[in-house]
């Protein structure tokens, strides 16, 4: 019971809102073509259509758009459709209602809508009865084939932009020529009518006849026809059915007028002539058009002649432009509310950004070490973040989202993170990954194993890469150009990345005869560093910091995963030192699309069998790998599989 008791309370809100904004657009239009009589007949048509419109869109619109128009009150007081209210007592402003009884069986607002479901079933029923008869009667036409009157029915119909004129039949007869058909509209004329009518009259009916079917005027009345029926009750809706059915007469004598380039009196003159002659009345179908048409709306046609004239482009494009913004603001359904109390708006909640080094992730609670602040030291915290959370990981400048078990599964302690907190619960966290954060250690020249490739702390970059905005300046790569104090790289990615480097950059340059980075004057480091020479950019708060070259190396291992682009693998012989203080989980950055993959199968001699992103996601768990690198960022090659020694 308490849905239909929703449909109710909808039903009879909708109704009310639909009722009392088309009343006063129906109101507003009537004054205005009272005030300004002159104003053309296929304008005023228009204005009359847009009301037939108001009713039902309001009607169907099921949200309206609040205008805060009143002023603001302390506590506002609400009206749901839990318990639904009478037409009488729905408000204007839509923000309060008189509370009534349970809707029941015999409930007033359901007896009211029975009652008008019942009428406007009735009312259907006659409208697709009507539409029948139109049928009926076109069928009970033959076609005709008088060429005088099918050569203006052509001309006229080319000059108003009807693809297939209307066709033009003969009933059996007397009466007032009309069209009927909404499809397939049809000029009907009575035999004992055109043997009343001369030429001159004969060609009048014809091009209005086409003027009707150019409007589209039988489609419109339907529409009316339908809109009345759903409002029976509103005596403005038959006011502006009726004034749409004239002003679509006297825009078809507007249109005929111009078909014929005749003056409006003569037109008028033959109009005269033909009612004489025919009488008035209504037209047998419900759905159709008359040229004859009423004794009053005889007279307020011919009235309406007075102001004919033919209107300029000018006058065409502001009475269009005036449609539209009336269509635009009328059309739409409105409900006017009350402000907003200022007790009553919603109050953001704060957002706090905390930012630290990681220390643990497990079970749910994100653990950190806040950084110390003017009022207070460094501190350690924790939140409870779900495992799926998700963490923007920032890679070497390479921003990565993914879930938080696998962000945190990987990262060592003393990563760089900033987590944003609102009402209390975690809504982002990022992550600002150092060179030694990706479980991939940069170990020095001069310290490692020569079997493992460089990978010493750069302590420049470790030093701000604590800092996103620092590390989207940090850039690895190979080196393109240097022109005008810019740097060129190409990153493994593909992407061009350009800084600036000044005469005070420290700059380090890898010496292979001395098996170390060696310091140098940035402009003469510029002009020996080779195209396709790896550098590392590291910008910090306080300088730059520029590495060019690095030590060529190898590690070997055993395949663990190939996920995103980058290598996991387990080293072997990587000396006592480097696995007590890493382990020997190596756990590379992304690989670029080119890295070559050589594989040796069965023990013979290595074969190209494709590149990294192509290759290493198929290789089975354990597989002897062999990585060549030149630094711990710029791979080179990749070896599956080990030959056998000869």
């Amino acid at each position: 019971m308490s849905d239909f008791a929703n449909l109710l309370a909808v039903w009879g809100s909708a109704m009310w809102r639909a009722s009392w904004q088309g009343g006063l657009l129906a109101l507003a239009v009537w004054c205005v073509c009272r005030l300004v009589p002159a104003l053309p007949a296929r304008f005023q048509c228009w204005l009359w259509r847009l009301v037939m419109l108001k009713f039902l869109v309001a009607l169907l619109w099921s949200v309206p758009i609040e205008l805060t128009l009143l002023p603001a009150t302390a506590e506002p007081v609400a009206w749901t459709t839990n318990e639904p209210v009478i037409f009488g007592s729905l408000p204007i402003d839509g923000t309060s209602a008189v509370r009534h009884e349970p809707l029941g069986v015999g409930s007033p607002l359901t007896l009211i809508f029975v009652a008008w479901a019942s009428v406007v079933l009735w009312q259907m029923v006659r409208i697709v009865a009507a539409c029948r008869q139109a049928r009926w009667f076109c069928c009970g036409c033959r076609g005709s084939e008088d060429r005088d009157l099918l050569e203006p029915l052509e001309r006229f119909s080319k000059l108003v932009g009807l693809a297939t004129p209307p066709r033009l039949l003969e009933s059996v007869g007397s009466g007032s020529p009309l069209l009927v058909g909404i499809l397939s509209p049809a000029i009907v004329l009575p035999t004992t009518t055109l043997k009343q009518l001369d030429a001159a009259e004969r060609e009048l009916v014809i091009g209005h006849g086409v003027a009707h079917a150019g409007r589209r005027d039988l489609l419109s009345g339907l529409v009316a026809a339908v809109i009345r029926a759903i409002f029976f009750f509103h005596p403005l809706v038959w006011l502006s059915e009726r004034q749409l059915r004239l002003t679509q007469e006297i825009a078809a004598d507007e249109l005929a007028i111009a078909l014929q380039k005749q003056h409006p009196a003569r037109y008028a003159s033959l109009l005269v002539s033909i009612v004489s002659k025919l009488g008035t009345g209504s037209p047998v179908p419900t759905m159709s058009v008359g040229a004859a048409g009423s004794e009053s709306s005889l007279q307020q046609r011919l009235s309406a002649m007075r102001f004919m004239k033919k209107a300029t482009p000018r006058i065409v494009i502001a009475y269009c432009a005036a449609l539209g913004l009336i269509a635009a603001v009328g059309l739409v359904p409105w409900t006017v509310v009350a402000a907003q109390s200022p007790s009553a708006k919603k109050v953001e909640p704060k957002k706090t950004t905390v930012s630290g080094k990681f220390l643990a992730f497990q079970d749910g609670l994100l653990k950190i070490k806040v950084q110390a602040t003017e009022n207070e030291g460094a501190k350690d915290t924790q939140w409870k973040i779900a495992e799926d959370t998700k963490v923007v990981n920032h890679i070497r400048g390479v921003v990565k989202e993914e879930a938080a078990r696998d962000a945190f599964r990987l990262l060592e302690v003393g990563a760089a993170i900033s987590v944003v907190v609102q009402d209390e619960q975690v809504t982002r966290v990022e992550i600002g990954i150092k060179e030694s954060a990706n479980k991939s250690p940069d170990k020095s020249p001069d310290k490692s194993p020569d079997k493992s490739p460089d990978k010493s702390p750069d302590k420049d970059a470790d030093k701000d890469a604590d800092k996103a905005s620092q590390l989207a300046k940090t850039g690895w790569g190979k080196f393109v150009s240097f022109q005008n104090g810019t740097l060129k790289i190409k990153a493994n990615s593909g992407a061009m990345l350009e800084n600036k480097i000044s005469e005070s950059t420290k700059t380090l340059v890898w010496s292979d005869e001395a098996g170390k980075y060696v310091p140098t004057d940035t402009a003469t480091a510029m002009k020996q560093a080779q195209v396709g020479e790896w550098c590392i950019v590291n910008v910090s708060k306080d300088n730059v910091a520029l590495r060019i070259g690095a030590k060529k190396g190898s590690v070997a291992g055993t395949f663990v995963s190939f996920k995103d682009g980058r290598l996991l693998m387990l080293g072997k012989d990587l000396g006592e030192s480097f696995t007590k203080k890493y382990g020997n989980n190596l756990h590379f950055n992304k690989f670029a699309a080119e890295v070559p993959v050589y594989e040796s199968i069965d023990g013979g001699e290595y074969k190209l069998v494709g590149v990294a992103e192509k290759v290493l996601g198929s290789v089975n768990e354990g597989a002897i790998l062999t990585v060549h690198a030149q630094g711990d960022d710029n791979i080179t090659l990749v070896q599956i599989g080990v030959p056998n020694k000869k």
